[in-house]
């Protein structure tokens, strides 16, 4: 990182001064941003599965590896705690994310899975779309305490979302041209059979109704200037790290890479937040492809401070992103994000952004591109879990690797900003004498 471009002095002494987990301590506040995207909408004809996770309660997040049940999965958990899973894929290739939808609740229910316990059920029993669907028929009948929107995709090509209350759901196929023209289900803090809306509403229907921006820049992330399909490396790079106010990307950001950027960007309501403690995009397989090859891209932290690194259920969990007290590689993130934060900690001073991007951008640039060649030459042969493990672990090292780098870097010119003066006192006026 050029440290001629070192973060704002006083928001990084801050950082140094205070412990990273009370930095956000304050009201709960969960607000996810997620896209289910069809192979017809894609690049390779693989389906993609996307989400932003946002809380202030639980910033602390790992990978974990769950080998209890019909199968094996892999999720993003709250660290330390496996009783939920907030995100994950099994080794079926059967892939789920969610984010809350309040408007779904029903006053007195609430016996039954919550949404990450749901979650948790469906990655260790389901293998197919039609799977989960029966799942939420059977909890139907026994409650669950869900308020939810769930984004499923599998092996078969299969992709939908499911906005689910306690004991009712309604399914969003994305391959049902008619609920999804053009391939793709978006949501984010809100459901349209709570608001009785349309599949694909407008702006002018969604008015005022909270993270209605977010859902509206999600869509136009999906829609690619040049008429391309959607890419995995899209996804990872220009959706999970948008900054971009209500009229538009900011100069300099990811999705605006010409211009300065502004001193400082407002991120609460925006795509990338202060309070996103995680993202994940899974890239599924096309119909017919081993079902292992279904592959999580883990980002740990705020993704605006972290590397995506390649996750199967085959390779297990390297020891960088799994830890009970939170995976090393999104603590470094954490600290990165915290030293950046401004004073109300609901964005973000931009001084340091361009090097730490250049700096951590490159690793995930080379390991997106040789994950792909990587992945084709695997899809020609029966995989084994070894070769897998020893990649992924390879791949999270590598991750790890930029991280510390830029920890030190950073850290280091925080240091080198002169300390304010310390006012000494005049003798008389510490005297006990009369």
């Amino acid at each position: 990182m050029d440290r001629r471009t070192c973060a704002h002095p006083t928001s990084i002494l801050l950082g140094l001064l205070a412990m990273s987990a009370s930095l956000l301590s304050g009201v709960e506040s969960r607000a996810c941003t997620t896209a289910v995207i069809s192979g017809k909408a894609t690049i390779d004809g693989r389906p993609i599965l996307w989400k932003n996770r946002d809380t202030t309660s639980s910033i602390h997040n790992e990978v974990a590896l769950f080998e209890e049940g019909k199968y094996k999965a892999i999720g993003i958990v709250n660290a330390g705690n496996r009783g939920a899973i907030w995100m994950g894929m099994n080794e079926a290739g059967f892939c789920i994310e969610n984010s809350v939808s309040r408007d779904l609740s029903v006053q007195g229910e609430g016996k039954g899975p919550g949404n990450g316990g749901l979650m948790k059920k469906a990655l260790q029993t389901c293998a197919t779309v039609e799977d989960f669907v029966k799942l939420l028929e059977e909890t139907n009948q026994s409650g669950r305490s869900t308020v939810a929107n769930f984004g499923v995709i599998d092996a078969s090509g299969g992709a939908a979302l499911f906005e689910t209350g306690p004991k009712s759901y309604k399914k969003f196929d994305a391959n049902d041209p008619e609920i999804a023209p053009n391939g793709y289900v978006v949501r984010s803090n809100f459901s349209t059979t709570g608001r009785n809306l349309d599949a694909n509403p407008t702006p002018e229907e969604l008015g005022e109704i909270y993270s209605a921006e977010r859902y509206l820049r999600a869509c136009s992330l999906m829609k690619i200037e040049d008429g391309s399909k959607l890419s995995v490396e899209h996804v990872v790079r220009r959706c999970t790290r948008d900054m971009a106010a209500i009229d538009g990307p900011h100069p300099g950001t990811v999705n605006s890479p010409e211009g300065k950027l502004p001193e400082t960007i407002a991120t609460t309501n925006t795509i990338s937040r202060t309070t996103t403690v995680s993202a994940a995009v899974f890239q599924g397989v096309l119909p017919g492809e081993d079902a292992s090859l279904t592959t999580m891209w883990a980002i740990l932290g705020d993704p605006k401070f972290s590397i995506a690194v390649p996750c199967w259920v085959a390779g297990g969990v390297a020891d960088e992103l799994e830890d009970k007290r939170g995976g090393e590689l999104g603590e470094i993130a954490i600290s990165l994000r915290d030293w950046n934060l401004t004073p109300d900690k609901d964005g973000v001073f931009t001084h340091a952004l361009p090097g730490i991007w250049n700096d951590l951008w490159a690793t995930e640039d080379a390991l997106l591109a040789e994950t792909k060649k990587v992945k084709e030459s695997w899809a020609k042969r029966k995989i084994a879990p070894a070769v897998v493990a020893r990649y992924h672990a390879n791949s999270a090292k590598r991750a790890m690797k930029a991280m510390e780098k830029e920890f030190v870097e950073t850290k280091e010119a925080a240091l080198a900003v002169p300390q304010p003066a310390v006012p000494a006192f005049a003798p008389e006026a510490t005297s006990t004498n009369p």
